[in-house]
């Protein structure tokens, strides 16, 4: 949930003075200024000192003789860390590539979007998964591990991709993404050697395009063969790749937001600390570089596809059976065997994953919501819900 101020925001009776070293180049970075801006507009006025700038800027030399009363910065390494602490201000770090003393900081829950895209992967029916990051990267590394983690739990094996250990002068996220483009002929031998159809988790949305960049140069067919998801829903860089890519979709701006409210707190009393607050992403947004039912078995892969794409007319079990030519019990045992769910298990996972984003991505009423997903009453889907989420559909939506 956002956290609103108690009070207006003053720092000795003026409006507070907030440097943001937060890069505009990037969707994510400008995802966070939004979220700033919001909380500021509520419960400001402030004072906001910026500057376009990429990641790796460093420390701008304005800075150095800035007298202010706060800063958000991206902060990439301990040398900018101590450089912004000799301002004597508090400072909250968007970026979470590494804890520093007197720093709180915000990061994108890696737990949770590793879990985001394992799902996604086992419920489309891949059994073959892989993940393609950066050695070096902080966030690559923590979303690689925690992919790992989750997919052995329930007793999958994850592929990783390794590229040659990354030179020491390549100190800075950016660089040693643009290595990444060097290594396609490399990666593409690798994604050859794998069995398919292949499903990648790439970690973020420059390695995706990457990996379709090989796939695309060497003959590999997407996505028949490999399915790629990144991290990010850059809409320009995920509309630029060829197929258009699939991607999680961080929620920045209600980071942003909250780290704002952090920083709000400790320009009034001073607090501090180097805790590290982990926001969950806001969705996976499917694109044509996933759009594809895994499934070996050509009945089942056609029921599940007349599933996903008619879950919205309140189809029952009746309609999949007359889709596929089978009866009951045979189609009943081909979903018992490869999706360990029954037809209507999955029809009703269907549905409650399209409830979910309507209740994240709008502000549709529950009877509106309803009809779209093909529930007979409200009274039904909320019943549903209750059981599958724990929770009533108003309470999901205010967690979100």
């Amino acid at each position: 949930m956002m956290h609103k101020s108690e009070g207006r925001s003053r720092v000795e009776g003026r409006s507070p003075r907030v440097a943001l070293l937060v890069e505009t180049s990037r969707t994510y970075g400008r995802g966070i200024l939004r979220g700033i801006a919001r909380y500021a507009h509520v419960n400001g006025p402030w004072s906001l000192y910026i500057q376009e700038r990429e990641l790796h800027s460093g420390i701008p030399e304005w800075l150095r003789l800035w007298r202010g009363d706060g800063v958000i910065a991206r902060i990439e390494d301990r040398p900018t860390a101590l450089g912004l602490m000799d301002l004597k201000c508090p400072i909250v770090d968007v970026l979470g590539n590494q804890t520093f003393e007197t720093i709180p900081s915000f990061d994108t829950d890696a737990a949770l979007v590793a879990k985001c895209v394992a799902d996604f992967f086992l419920n489309a029916g891949f059994r073959n998964i892989a993940f393609c990051g950066y050695q070096g990267i902080p966030f690559s590394e923590r979303r690689a591990a925690e992919f790992v983690r989750y997919l052995a739990s329930l007793g999958h094996q994850v592929r990783l991709f390794k590229t040659r250990s990354t030179p020491k002068a390549l100190s800075h996220i950016q660089a040693i993404e643009q290595r990444g483009l060097t290594a396609e002929p490399s990666l593409a031998a690798w994604l050859r050697k794998q069995p398919g159809p292949l499903a990648v988790f790439a970690c973020n949305d420059i390695r995706g395009q990457q990996v379709l960049n090989a796939c695309r140069e060497y003959g590999i067919k997407v996505p028949e063969e490999v399915a790629v998801v990144g991290v990010d829903n850059d809409d320009v860089l995920c509309a630029l790749c060829e197929p258009p890519l699939s991607s999680v979709e961080p929620d920045t701006e209600r980071l942003g937001y909250e780290a704002a409210a952090l920083l709000d707190k400790m320009m009034r009393d001073g607090s501090g600390g180097s805790t590290v607050v982990q926001i969950p992403p806001a969705r996976l947004v499917e694109r044509a570089s996933t759009d594809i039912v895994a499934i070996e078995d050509p009945v089942t892969a056609q029921a599940v596809r007349f599933i996903r794409d008619n879950v919205g007319k309140g189809i029952a079990v009746k309609d999949v059976m007359i889709e596929v030519g089978r009866s009951r019990t045979d189609l009943e045992q081909r979903f018992r065997r490869l999706l360990k769910r029954s037809v209507r298990g999955e029809i009703v996972r269907c549905r409650m994953e399209r409830v979910c984003i309507l209740l994240r991505q709008t502000n549709l009423n529950l009877t509106v919501i309803a009809e779209r997903v093909g529930f007979s009453s409200t009274a039904h889907l909320c019943r549903l819900f209750q059981q599958h989420h724990h929770k009533t559909p108003t309470e999901y939506r205010l967690d979100c």
